[in-house]
């Protein structure tokens, strides 16, 4: 974990992160819930790092000049260290999971506090691909790291449908092509249940593992990576509409106050990166999308273990690369919505340049994702998903 070379920056004047690119127990420390979790079962064993901000974020070139790994999703921890005429500093701290045990040691006094379990946790955190309180739940529970349902920030009728639909999905499939079913569609049973919310007995889950050539600890991950692929697909087909609407009012978007010929064209030429960005990361998040309903599928017509060993084997690396793209879809709407759109009638060239330039950043338009493609369902050879229909255009301002 290293120091961000960036001015420390007060942690109540943070900019507005999506909810799947955060995790701010800052906000919650300040106003706390009155549920016992919060303080019988946290986040972090340190109280510091517990009133912490973690988000995801894409790393820039500086960050890349001091070694740091260059990538989509890295992970950054705003540590509230210092107080200033009443305001609160925060530490911002890049998470590098090889340097994470020493680092927390020389920011925070752990003599009374557990290290490991702080380890252990940001370490996780930093794996997830972004921070969506479904996906940070089913995390706790799968690598034994529980902690209160408060901290996910959401009703808990939500978070019990959301499972519940997930659940619906996962475990027919998943016992049927165990044999404890007779159908791929059955309702689930007691077992599958317990096994997907890591409620089964050891013997039970070891002789699953074992039908898959795969250990207790890695089922529950390659089971994590499943039920978050399902996640990620419904949350990808529920903002399709909005990425759509977005694309156009930044294809709309144009200064009302006058402007150089010189600035228009800036902002033009920053408006195509961003365009293009924005429509290669839907198409990209909609192939991976399709080809894994197309795996999906074929889990429902033929009893095969090989074929979903083949695809449990896939899911961990597949969740990071359908979870990023999404997460970034989900970061520009949000983005967009509240960096431009409020000002959008007034908005001088400069402001709107500034607005598209956030949009590069949370789009990384210099970065290109590593490509990654399912196998076609029955056979080992990787394909490419063919082209799909991009974003429908707008008006150029």
């Amino acid at each position: 974990m290293e120091s961000d070379a960036t001015d420390p920056a007060s942690i109540t004047a943070m900019p507005e992160w999506r909810v799947s690119s955060r995790l701010d127990l800052h906000a919650l420390w300040r106003h706390p819930p009155a549920d016992p979790a919060y303080r019988t079962r946290p986040v972090f064993s340190h109280p510091v790092l517990n009133r912490s901000v973690v988000a995801k974020f894409n790393m820039r070139e500086d960050e890349a000049r001091r070694d740091l790994p260059r990538r989509l999703g890295a992970t950054k921890l705003l540590l509230p260290l210092q107080q200033t005429r009443g305001t609160l500093i925060a530490k911002s701290l890049v998470i590098v999971p090889q340097t994470l045990e020493t680092t927390l040691q020389a920011e925070l006094d752990y003599r009374a506090y557990d290290l490991s379990h702080d380890v252990a946790m940001l370490q996780r955190l930093d794996w997830l691909p972004s921070l969506d309180p479904y996906v940070l739940g089913e995390m706790g529970r799968h690598f034994q790291l529980p902690f209160g349902d408060c901290y996910l920030q959401v009703p808990r009728a939500e978070q019990e449908a959301v499972a519940a639909r997930v659940l619906a999905e996962v475990a027919p499939r998943l016992q049927w092509q165990l044999g404890l079913s007779d159908s791929p569609r059955a309702m689930p049973k007691r077992a599958t249940v317990q096994l997907l919310a890591q409620n089964a007995g050891a013997a039970e889950t070891d002789a699953i593992a074992l039908r898959f050539g795969l250990n207790s600890e890695r089922l529950s991950l390659v089971l994590l990576a499943w039920k978050a692929l399902v996640y990620y697909r419904h949350r990808l087909s529920a903002m399709d509409g909005r990425v759509c609407r977005v694309a156009d009012e930044i294809a709309g978007a144009a200064p009302r106050q006058p402007a150089l010929p010189d600035e228009l064209a800036l902002i033009d030429l920053a408006r195509g990166r961003v365009l293009r960005a924005l429509t290669q990361a839907r198409r990209e998040a909609r192939e991976l999308s399709d080809a894994l309903a197309e795996t999906l599928g074929a889990l429902e017509t033929q009893r095969n273990l090989e074929r979903l060993a083949q695809f449990l084997h896939l899911a961990p690396t597949c969740m990071s690369a359908l979870g990023e793209r999404v997460r970034r879809l989900d970061e520009v709407c949000g983005g967009w919505t509240g960096q431009a759109a409020p000002g959008l009638g007034l908005m001088a060239p400069d402001g709107l340049r500034m607005a598209l330039a956030g949009l590069e950043r949370q789009l990384a338009t210099d970065l290109t994702l590593r490509p990654f493609t399912l196998p076609r369902p029955g056979i080992s050879e990787p394909r490419r998903a063919g082209p799909r229909v991009g974003l429908r255009p707008g008006p150029r301002g």
